[in-house]
């Protein structure tokens, strides 16, 4: 299994696990593309595998569709996701 398809995999059990954790949002009602914990302090790129700072410039530019969110540096280590090197996470 490649490095992006785990860390997708990753990504998607734990925000189908928040979403049943909190019970506000119905499966069928979220858009995930948006789906942005408040917990997230990391966003990362499913197209480059790196991960960023939120409010890092790079991490502006990633589209909808190809943002991963993290909540702590070593889970977005852990999928396999490199640091920019622009923010340096």
């Amino acid at each position: 299994m490649t490095k992006r398809l785990t860390a997708l995999l990753l990504t998607l059990t734990l925000l189908l696990g928040m979403t049943a954790a909190v019970g506000a949002v119905a499966l069928d009602d979220c858009n995930h593309n948006h789906f942005s914990p408040s917990s997230t302090a990391y966003i990362g790129a499913s197209t480059t595998g790196k991960f960023h700072y939120t409010d890092c410039n790079r991490a502006q530019r990633i589209q909808d569709d190809h943002r991963i969110y993290f909540s702590s540096r070593d889970e977005a280590v852990n999928a396999g996701y490199m640091p920019c090197k622009v923010c340096k996470p």
